[in-house]
């Protein structure tokens, strides 16, 4: 069995601007295995929140993220579980 690890990907200032005002946007995330891409997550709304929209992932160690299209930033980050200590 292979080992997985859980990530949290977030994403910050998806949203575009135009004459209307603030609109929602589109916005495609490569996740990387070193340099191959293995799978990709697109973002569809508005989101301007302090604290971004946060989505988890489940991949093998190691992994890395890229936006490939679309405004925005991202952060991906692995999930620290927290040690339990046993009784």
């Amino acid at each position: 069995m292979q080992p997985s690890q859980r990530y949290v990907l977030t994403i910050h200032d998806l949203f575009t601007i135009t004459d209307g005002g603030i609109c929602g946007a589109e916005a495609e995330v490569a996740i990387l295995d070193g340099d191959v891409e293995i799978d990709r997550v697109k973002f569809t709304g508005k989101c301007q929140s302090k604290d971004g929209y946060r989505r988890a992932y489940t991949g093998r160690p190691g992994l890395a993220a890229k936006l490939v299209s679309g405004p925005g930033r991202i952060r991906f980050a692995e999930e620290k579980l927290p040690v339990t200590s046993a009784v």
